[in-house]
């Protein structure tokens, strides 16, 4: 007797696998990617529209050492003064926005820690414009670390002097701060001297062309030495005078401060600190040209 065999044995190979196989369906389409042509024309968000005249610009871009922590710390004080005054804040690190249409929208420039050449030599000369004719800038913490100013003379010759290094091991460290210019406003209501802890710069010597030194670390507390890299011995001199920390300048019809406070958010945690980058804010902002050298 033979041995039946079920149909289903009896199929071909290929139809089982036809008949095994998924129905193919189309990939699904691939999602739209926005993407921003850096060499294209800056564009507002929807907010520029209703953004106050006269407010501040808070630039952080960095294309040398990033301080993720400070960058932020003062993105936050700043945006805090904004709400509390009703100034305007925008916030950008696009270097597209450096164009004499685009600033006319601002009265103050805040450089936020940035560093290397994140200005083309075009939007250098833009924020130049902006300053000598009228406008303000507040500079703070790593924008004095001179990688900004190897690309930029102008900001070169208005820093005035040049970054060296800052203390190791320690790195962070509690230092006096003396007011070296008490009847400037900048440092109104501060008091001869404050203590601060931060990371310390030190320069290669007193700061050139007109300037008000506003205040000077007493190395006596604190120890500028640097045992683990670079240059060791970072001392500037005895007294206050001798290490500049803060000062002021007026080029043209503007002014500008340069503070080296804030390589951490918790330098924005001191009161003397905030209450000099609120008096900077006020200064720069005045008509009167009283506090320039």
């Amino acid at each position: 007797m033979k041995h039946l065999i079920p149909a289903f044995l009896a199929l071909p190979l290929t139809a089982l696998v036809a008949c095994a196989a998924p129905e193919e369906t189309a990939p699904p389409p691939a999602p739209e990617v926005t993407t921003v042509d850096l060499s294209s024309k800056f564009v507002w968000p929807r907010s520029y529209d209703y953004m106050p005249e006269g407010a501040t610009l808070v630039y952080s871009a960095t294309l040398d050492w990033r301080h993720d922590s400070g960058i932020a710390g003062a993105q936050a004080f700043w945006s805090r003064e904004s709400d509390e005054n009703g100034s305007g804040i925008f916030i950008s690190e696009d270097a597209r926005i450096f164009s004499d249409e685009n600033l006319t929208k601002f009265d103050v420039i805040v450089l936020n820690s940035a560093t290397g050449n994140v200005l083309n030599g075009d939007q250098q000369k833009a924020l130049q414009r902006f300053v000598e004719a009228g406008g303000g800038l507040i500079a703070q913490h790593a924008a004095g670390d001179s990688s900004l100013a190897e690309s930029w003379p102008w900001w070169e010759t208005q820093f005035g002097t040049e970054f060296v290094s800052h203390p190791a091991d320690p790195q962070f460290q509690t230092a006096d701060v003396v007011t070296l210019a008490t009847d400037h406003p900048v440092m109104d209501g501060i008091g001869a001297k404050f203590a601060h802890n931060d990371e310390w710069y030190s320069f290669t010597g007193p700061v050139g062309g007109d300037v008000v030194v506003l205040a000077g670390l007493d190395e006596s507390t604190y120890s500028p030495l640097n045992k683990v890299y670079g240059v060791e011995d970072l001392r500037m001199g005895p007294e206050p005078t001798d290490h500049p920390i803060i000062w002021a300048k007026c080029p043209g019809n503007g002014k500008i401060v340069y503070s080296a406070l804030g390589h951490k958010a918790d330098a924005y945690d001191s009161e003397a600190h905030k209450n000099i980058l609120r008096n900077a804010m006020a200064w720069v902002r005045a008509e009167s040209d009283a506090g320039c050298p």
